[in-house]
């Protein structure tokens, strides 16, 4: 439905303005003739063209459109940094070997230069170290694996990979449902999940020990991120989340899902969500 359909529809909104202008500032008009003239233009415009607004914008969608277009930007990106980027630094190194491996044969008297081949050696060196950024600038934008293997895949990757960043700190899985079940619009929110909870505890929680479980019940996916860390006293943070936690939140609601922190000091953080199920009816 479009607001106006028609342009005399449009000519008449304009007119009415008009009217409304120059009536509530003509000192010739008689104040209470200029009130009713206002009212009497003011619901003429709000009934023909206001209750149109609401069906042009559906704003329930708003959160979801919004992650949804964040995800595929991400993928986008990440994907043009492999393909492009990635791509043309491989081929520099391929070129820079070609001329190292020509280079060795001819090294002294007069041929190639010490100095010129310790260049190539670290150009070499540096090329391989910018490679070795774009994967991991790629992986943390939006993971092939994700794409490619799924979502547990792609969470055992995570916790594998954070688990290598500290010898005290471990990061344990235990999935009790099969990727087939997880609905396609739950992965990436899932996995975002998943990742901002291991950042803070990583950062924050001083745990020796991170378990993630995901798991499902009759109607809903159940996700659970549990440290043993320090905690906190969670009416110290209320009305003041931090914007990790109010990134999940947005990111659970987006789909209806259900989020919740349960925390104490010393007793370590929970942070669990429901993802519901879609029923199916069966006929007959």
């Amino acid at each position: 439905m479009t607001l106006v359909k028609e342009k005399n529809d449009l000519d008449l909104v304009g007119q009415s303005l008009l009217t409304l202008s120059v009536s509530a500032i003509s000192p010739k008009t008689k104040s209470a003739n200029t009130a009713k003239t206002i009212k009497d233009k003011m619901s003429l415009i709000e009934s023909r063209f206001v209750p149109a607004i609401p069906d042009l914008i559906d704003y329930s969608d708003f959160p979801s459109n919004r992650i949804n277009a964040d995800e595929e930007e991400k993928k986008r990106i990440s994907r043009e940094l492999h393909d492009g980027v990635g791509q043309l630094l491989t081929s520099m190194n391929l070129h820079i070997q070609r001329c190292l491996d020509g280079c060795d044969d001819q090294v002294g008297d007069k041929g190639v230069s010490e100095d010129h081949m310790d260049s190539l050696q670290a150009l070499s060196s540096m090329v391989k170290q910018a490679m070795n950024e774009v994967r991991t600038i790629c992986s943390s934008i939006r993971p092939a694996i994700l794409d490619d293997l799924g979502v547990l895949a792609a969470i055992t990757w995570q916790c594998r990979q954070i688990s290598r960043l500290s010898s005290k700190f471990e990061v344990f899985t235990e999935f009790n449902i099969d990727e087939a079940n997880i609905p396609e619009e739950y992965k990436s929110v899932i996995y975002r999940i998943v990742q901002e909870s291991l950042n803070n505890a990583m950062k924050y929680s001083q745990a020796n020990l991170v378990k993630v479980k995901l798991s499902r019940t009759r109607d809903t996916i159940e996700l659970s991120i549990l440290d043993d860390g320090i905690g906190f006293d969670p009416s110290e943070i209320k009305g003041r989340l931090g914007i990790g936690l109010m990134s999940m939140r947005e990111r659970a609601s987006s789909v209806n899902a259900a989020l919740q922190v349960k925390a104490a000091v010393d007793q370590g953080v929970e942070i669990s969500v429901s993802f519901p199920l879609k029923k199916v009816a069966l006929n007959g």
